[in-house]
């Protein structure tokens, strides 16, 4: 017995010596490899300051135009956001910023990452910057930070200190039994989280992204680039097994966010991606049994991100539904026949 546990020990060592020289562990882009949309988006960047936090975020900064908060989804960035951004701004005063442990933002490896905390965060900047009513468009982890803000909402009445006028939400885990995280996310959430975050390097960050996209939307090189790029700001491929930690987070608040969906005071609107393999056709059909007469357009040929393989459509339907929230429309299939993304 003995000596097939040190056969086995031997045979564990070796896989991690071998991970370890495939992965490269040290190697993440430098700055002369990300593209020049990147490098004007992170000039715009700027600082708030939680806790001893330090988090990014980006302000159009026109106080006399209506307000959209944007939520980034997991482990992405406010980045996601760009192409919707230039033409947004035209009609709607915008605020994204960098979740804690992701993008440009600290990333501390000593603290449990949470929904909640997220949520914190966003209505802590909120207050900073005087803003009291907002739409809210998310996608992903981001949909889940909507939900608990939308939960509070309704948990505290006219006592919250802001007024959610809409939300917009993109392919997001909206409910645990609907949502099939990627191979690489499962080993993440695992107990052998922390052994496997170091090893995720560049290509099998791209092998696996790019999984969730529809087949005619799939990212260039140069964006795989700058997405690892932001991942790997400050060590963030890292501890990418504690950001997983949403997993656990709509499994502990199921209900609670599920009912924020079938409430009737905040109008929302569901976008989806069908191509998607982690949030696509499943939690779609859930939706439609769970909300009553839902807004809800579905994208045939569209994945994981609407956002950035169809952003006009995208923009398109979010500003119809803020300037008609009470409208209430189903559109079961949009298809995408020609490619319309700049991705």
């Amino acid at each position: 017995m003995k000596k097939i546990g040190k056969t086995i020990l031997a045979v564990l060592v070796l896989i991690v010596v071998i991970l370890f020289v495939y992965t490269k562990i040290d190697k993440s882009p430098s700055e002369d490899t990300i593209s020049k949309e990147l490098r004007n988006w992170k000039s715009n960047s700027e600082v708030f300051q939680f806790q001893q936090f330090n988090i990014s975020y980006f302000d159009t900064k026109d106080a006399s135009k209506e307000v959209i908060v944007l939520l980034h989804g997991y482990p992405t960035s406010s980045f996601d956001w760009s192409l919707l951004w230039e033409d947004l701004k035209k009609n709607y005063r915008l605020i994204a910023l960098d979740m804690l442990g992701f993008g440009l933002s600290d990333k501390p490896s000593d603290i449990q990452y949470s929904i909640s905390l997220q949520a914190d965060i966003q209505e802590a900047i909120l207050k900073n910057l005087q803003i009291k009513r907002f739409h809210i468009l998310a996608h992903d982890y981001g949909d889940n930070v909507a939900q608990e803000m939308i939960a509070r909402f309704m948990e505290s009445g006219s006592k919250y200190p802001f007024q959610i006028r809409s939300a917009t939400l993109l392919n997001g885990g909206l409910f645990p039994e609907t949502h099939k995280p990627t191979r690489v996310q499962s080993l993440l959430a695992s107990p052998l989280g922390s052994l496997i975050s170091p090893l995720v390097n560049q290509s099998l960050f791209e092998n696996s992204f790019k999984k969730v996209f529809g087949a005619q939307f799939l990212p260039s090189k140069q964006d795989l680039i700058d997405q690892w790029y932001l991942i790997c700001q400050q060590g963030g491929n890292r501890i990418n097994h504690k950001l997983v930690h949403a997993s656990n987070d709509r499994i502990v608040n199921q209900e609670r966010w599920r009912n924020t969906l079938v409430q009737d005071r905040i109008p929302i609107l569901f976008i989806n991606g069908l191509q998607d393999p982690v949030t696509g056709k499943e939690t779609v059909d859930r939706y439609r049994k769970i909300v009553p007469n839902p807004n809800l357009i579905t994208l045939d040929s569209i994945g994981h991100f609407p956002q950035l393989e169809a952003p006009k459509l995208v923009q398109k339907n979010l500003v119809r539904f803020i300037n008609n929230p009470e409208m209430i429309f189903e559109e079961p299939k949009v298809l995408i026949n020609v490619v319309t993304t700049n991705l």
